[in-house]
C-alpha cells in the first residue's frame, strides 16, 4: 500500500477535487454539483460545524431523510475530525433520545419532519447543546442551517485528522434490545469505498444510483464512498419507489445501484408496464437475491452484472460473489478483496461451537478478520469483548462453505428455529415458500410450541390477484422440506412490517396482538382430518 495515499475523508476528496473539479459528482431531484462544487458545500458545513464549537472528536448526530444536506454535513464532520452519528428517520422520541444520548452528541441536524421528535430530546440529552434544521420552519430559532452554511465561506483551513479517529457511531437495529454503537474510523470508509470499485466494477464513467437511506452502511460504504473512489457519479434519490425505480434510472441515466432482496423483489412484482428497456444499468449489487430475481434482473430488465455479496454494519464488505468470475446463485460469494494487491481485504473462518474450524459443507459460525472491522461498541467493553476472539470477530451468523470456498448463508444465529430437537433455518423455509409462483414475499419465525422449545410460523403475502390455501402451500412444500421444517402455522396477510432498509421486521411481527388467532393451525387441520 501507497504509504503516502491519504486514508482520510477530507484528504481523499481532495484528490477527486483536483482530479476533475468541474465532473458531477452529485445528482439530487433537479440539483447537480460538480466535484467541486459538492467540496464547497462541505466545506460550508465544516465552517458552520465550526462556529457551533464542534471540535476533533466531538460527536453530532445527522436526523433526516435522504438529501444532500446528510452527505454536506458528514463530510464537514470528517475534515474536522468529528463523529457522525447517523438517527434513523423513523426513530420515535424515545428511540432517538436512546441514541443522542448515549452517542454523547453535542448537536443535532434535523430536517422538518423530524423537528417535532428533535424538539423532544434536549430534555432527555443534557449534552446536546444546540439543534438545527435544515429546512424553513415556523419558529427561525432551529430553522437555520442553511443559512448559516451559506453565509459561510467555501473555503477551509483546518489540519487533516488522523485516518486512524473514530468517524461515526453507527447503531445497530437493537431487535433484541437497545442498538449497540458501531465505531468506524477514516480509513474504513476510504478502504471500503476503494474495495467497492473492484466489487462492482465501477469506473470514471458510471453513475451510482442510491436508493437506501443514507443512515445506513449501504448507502454510505458503498453508493456515496464507492462513488466517490471510482470517481463517478452519485445520485441520491429521496427514498426507493418501486413504481418510479426505472423511470428514474432512465432520467439519470444509472448505471449501478445496491439494493436488498426485499427490494428486488419489489421490483420484479410490479406491473410489466412500469419498465423501461431505455435504462443503462448494467450492475446491480444485492443481498440475498433469491434464483426468480437473478432470472427477472437478467432476463427481463436486461442488467447484465448481478452481485450477491454479504457485509454487516460491523465489518462492511466481506464477500462478495466475483464480478467477471464464477457467479454461483445463492452465495455470499468469495471473501472480499481490495484493489491494492498488498491490502488482505477479508479473511473468513467457520468454526463450530468450541471456536474449532470446519471443513467444506459443515455448517458452523462466521469469523471474520479484515482491515475495515470495527473497532468495538462504543462504550462497552462487555459486549466488545463476547463480539471477538483472538482477532476474530464473530458475526453471529451460520454459514458453510463449498469445495470452491463459495459462502453459503444458513441463518442469522438468533433466527435458528429449535423445532423437535432440530434445528431448522427460517431462511431456508423462506426460500422455499417465495418460490412459489403465487407468493410474493414471507417471513417465517418462531412461535412458541406447546410443549417448550419452538413452533414454525409463515407469514405469507400473496401477489395481487392470486389466491392460495395454507394447506395447498403446505402440500407444495411437502416435497421440498423435511416434515420438521414445514410450518405448522401459515397466515396470509396484505404486507409485513418493514425496518427503513426495507428488510422484514421479524421483531415487530412476533410482538402483534393475536398473531396465532389470524393463522391456520395446520396440525389442528390434520388432526381433525384424522378423526373422520
Amino acid at each position: 500500500m501507497d504509504p503516502q495515499r491519504p486514508l482520510d475523508i477530507g484528504s481523499f476528496l481532495n484528490t477527486r477535487v483536483q482530479s476533475h473539479p468541474d465532473k458531477p459528482f452529485l445528482y439530487f431531484e433537479d440539483r447537480v454539483w460538480s466535484y467541486q462544487q459538492f467540496q464547497q458545500e462541505v466545506n460550508r458545513a465544516a465552517n458552520a460545524l465550526v462556529s457551533l464549537g464542534v471540535r476533533n472528536g466531538d460527536a453530532v448526530a445527522l436526523f433526516m431523510s435522504n438529501r444532500p444536506d446528510f452527505i454536506f454535513a458528514w463530510f464537514g464532520l470528517a475534515k474536522l475530525g468529528g463523529v457522525m452519528v447517523p438517527v434513523n428517520p423513523a426513530f420515535k422520541p424515545r428511540e432517538a433520545a436512546y441514541v443522542t444520548a448515549h452517542s454523547e452528541a453535542k448537536g443535532l441536524i434535523c430536517d422538518a419532519p423530524r423537528l417535532e421528535v428533535a424538539r423532544h430530546l434536549p430534555t432527555e440529552c443534557p449534552q446536546l447543546k444546540w439543534l438545527k434544521c435544515c429546512d424553513a420552519t415556523a419558529s427561525n430559532d432551529d430553522s437555520d442551517w442553511a443559512e448559516l452554511c451559506a453565509s459561510l465561506p467555501p473555503t477551509l483551513e483546518h489540519p487533516a485528522p488522523d485516518a486512524a479517529a473514530v468517524a461515526q457511531i453507527a447503531y445497530t437495529s437493537g431487535t433484541t434490545g437497545f442498538p449497540k454503537g458501531v465505531l468506524h474510523t477514516q480509513a474504513h470508509f476510504v478502504l471500503c469505498g476503494e474495495a467497492f470499485t473492484l466489487c462492482a466494477g465501477l469506473g470514471p464513467d458510471d453513475r451510482v444510483m442510491a436508493v437506501l437511506p443514507l443512515f445506513h452502511a449501504n448507502a454510505q460504504y458503498y453508493s456515496v464512498m464507492g462513488s466517490l473512489a471510482a470517481g463517478a457519479s452519485l445520485i441520491l434519490l429521496p427514498r426507493f419507489s418501486a413504481g418510479r425505480f426505472w423511470e428514474q434510472a432512465v432520467e439519470y441515466q444509472a448505471t449501478e445501484f445496491n439494493f436488498i432482496g426485499a427490494l428486488g423483489r419489489m421490483l420484479i412484482n410490479r406491473p410489466a408496464d412500469e419498465f423501461r428497456p431505455g435504462h443503462a444499468i448494467r450492475t446491480a449489487y444485492g443481498a440475498a437475491i433469491t434464483p426468480d430475481v437473478y432470472e427477472a434482473f437478467q432476463k427481463r430488465f436486461g442488467i447484465a452484472n448481478l452481485i450477491d455479496g454479504y457485509g454487516l454494519t460491523e465489518v462492511p464488505r466481506v464477500a462478495q460473489n466475483p464480478l467477471g468470475g464464477k457467479i454461483k446463485q445463492m452465495s455470499m460469494g468469495l471473501p472480499a478483496r481490495h484493489p491494492d494487491p498488498d491490502l488482505e481485504c477479508s479473511q473468513v473462518r467457520i468454526v463450530d461451537d468450541q471456536g474449532q474450524n470446519l471443513g467444506p459443507g459443515d455448517k458452523g459460525e462466521l469469523w471474520v478478520k479484515s482491515p475495515l472491522m470495527m473497532l468495538g461498541y462504543f462504550k462497552d467493553p462487555e459486549q466488545t469483548a463476547q463480539a471477538f476472539e483472538d482477532g476474530w470477530f464473530k458475526t453471529g451468523d451460520y454459514v458453510y462453505a463449498d469445495g470452491e470456498g463459495y459462502l453459503f448463508f444458513v441463518d442469522r444465529k438468533k433466527d435458528i428455529i429449535r423445532r423437535r430437537g432440530e434445528n431448522v433455518s427460517s431462511s431456508e423455509v423462506e426460500a422455499a415458500i417465495n418460490a412459489h409462483p403465487a407468493v410474493a414475499m414471507c417471513a417465517v419465525i418462531a412461535v412458541p410450541a406447546d410443549l417448550g422449545e419452538d413452533e414454525i410460523m409463515a407469514c405469507v403475502v400473496l401477489k395481487e390477484g392470486e389466491a392460495l390455501h395454507p394447506e395447498t402451500l403446505q402440500e407444495w412444500l411437502r416435497p421440498q422440506l423435511a416434515d420438521f421444517k414445514l410450518p405448522r402455522y401459515v397466515q396470509f396477510r396484505k404486507s409485513l412490517p418493514r425496518t427503513p432498509t426495507e428488510k422484514v421486521a421479524k421483531y415487530v411481527l412476533k410482538q402483534e396482538d393475536g398473531l396465532l388467532e389470524r393463522a391456520r393451525d395446520l396440525q389442528a387441520t390434520e388432526s381433525r382430518k384424522s378423526k373422520h
